[in-house]
């Protein structure tokens, strides 16, 4: 990952309430969206949603700005909403294995495990050596006491990323 000089998008997006500077040509939807991120990051909830916001009035097919949306939401602890938003994002782009994980860590914090699987499983069929998804249907299957299944995909999980148990947050 590189670092982000805060100043360059401190600049760049300083007028970003302002319309008629995201329809310039020299801004694009995609280096906005990371602008909305960076801000989520800061926990500057409120200013990503505005951001994520601007860039749905300008492509309503934008998925990754519902995605992020429903990200922000989901630290905000508006669980419903995030799930709603990662329902549009899956609307528009059902390929994208990233947002089916992150579907199903929302749904997990909802007690809706047998859907979290299956949002896992979705992500799976994508991308077979998704270790994030691989991990998050093993402890899903734990929460189950299918704990065979269970140590099956956490197996896989560690096999495609060797680091990966140092580097998740347990609960």
């Amino acid at each position: 990952m590189f670092k982000i000089n805060a100043n360059y998008f401190k600049n760049r997006y300083k007028d970003v309430g302002n319309e008629s500077s995201i329809t310039d040509q020299t801004i694009s939807l995609g280096e906005l969206v990371r602008y909305g991120e960076k801000e989520a990051s800061r926990n500057n909830f409120e200013k990503a949603l505005d951001i994520f916001d601007k860039v749905i009035r300008l492509d309503p097919t934008f998925d990754s700005a519902y995605g992020d949306k429903a990200l922000v939401f989901d630290k905000m602890g508006i669980l419903d909403e995030s799930l709603k938003m990662y329902s549009k994002a899956l609307e528009i782009n059902p390929k994208n294995r990233i947002t089916w994980h992150n579907m199903g860590l929302t749904l997990i914090k909802k007690k809706r495990v047998d859907e979290a699987i299956n949002c896992f499983d979705k992500a799976i069929s994508i991308d077979k050596n998704y270790s994030k998804a691989w991990y998050n249907k093993g402890r899903c299957l734990e929460m189950q006491g299918n704990l065979e299944n269970a140590q099956i995909c956490l197996t896989k999980a560690k096999k495609l990323d060797p680091f990966l148990f140092s580097k998740v947050k347990l609960k």
